[in-house]
């Protein structure tokens, strides 16, 4: 039985979120623990032509996370319907920093969040996200490799 009673799961939108969500539900099963959901928006950044304005760059932006929060919505509801509409929160800002902030204003204990391997494209994609959460949080981490 957990000793944990506010649980954070940081998930990305993609299909491993319901491995990390599953994990999260299986370390509180039976305590009583309250189970929250974050997923942090970042800029999107990479491929976009120059010529892309600001204004199609935001709309662009936008769908992108109309699409994604879309797809973890139906997910959540589908594979986890205890899992309450007003528990699930969706951030804009760098990953870490906030998953730090809400789990300090949610006061989480336990923070289950994602990571891949040890390679180093995945230490500098999810693993970075991981790796930060890690740094200066006030609770527990516990990382699911997918």
């Amino acid at each position: 039985m957990s000793h944990y009673k506010n649980v954070l799961v940081a998930i990305d939108g993609s299909d491993e979120s319901v491995k990390i969500v599953q994990k999260a539900l299986d370390l509180i099963a039976g305590s009583g623990a309250k189970l929250s959901v974050a997923l942090v928006f970042e800029t999107l950044v990479g491929n976009y032509s120059y010529e892309l304005n600001m204004g199609d760059f935001q709309k662009v932006q936008h769908e992108f996370q109309e699409q994604v929060s879309k797809h973890a919505r139906e997910m959540l509801k589908s594979k986890f319907p205890s899992i309450a509409a007003a528990d699930v929160h969706f951030l804009r800002g760098k990953a870490g920093n906030e998953i730090k902030r809400l789990a300090a204003s949610l006061k989480t204990d336990l923070v289950v969040i994602g990571s891949h391997g040890q390679g180093a494209v995945s230490a500098a994609v999810l693993g970075s996200t991981a790796n930060s959460v890690l740094h200066g949080i006030h609770c527990d981490v516990y990382t699911v490799r997918v």
